[in-house]
């Protein structure tokens, strides 16, 4: 007997993909590829599914914007070898990190305050 996953079961995986990838980031590109099938097939959840697409790619600007910093830094460096990374370098790296916190964090917060699709019809409710 093939049991049905319940609506909430699938934008909660996609959740807990997310949250994972503090330890394993190839978690989140398989979170995205979720994300992106399911909101297709079920529009009773497509807001969600869309703040989780949405929250994927405002990450992806920060990790792009911590890595270039970080490149400048390396390609520009005239300090003598070995001397270790540069200021600048050591900004690139924190953004990537506060980045990468920021959307682990936030995505194990709304894991557990996903609204049903009644509720998604009514008012506009702010969830992390």
């Amino acid at each position: 007997m093939v049991s049905k996953m319940s609506d909430k079961t699938k934008p909660t995986i996609v959740w807990a993909l997310y949250t994972a990838s503090l330890v394993a980031i190839l978690t989140t590109f398989i979170a995205i590829v979720l994300a992106y099938v399911w909101r297709r097939n079920d529009p009773s959840y497509k807001a969600v599914y869309d703040k989780q697409i949405r929250k994927f790619w405002t990450a992806g600007v920060g990790w792009a914007l911590g890595l270039s910093v970080f490149a400048f830094a390396a390609f520009t460096d005239t300090s003598p070898a070995g001397s270790g990374v540069p200021l600048l370098g050591n900004v690139g790296l924190l953004i990537i990190v506060i980045t990468q916190l920021w959307f682990a964090l936030s995505s194990l917060i709304s894991m557990f305050f996903i609204p049903s699709p009644s509720d998604m019809g009514q008012a506009p409710q702010k969830f992390a």
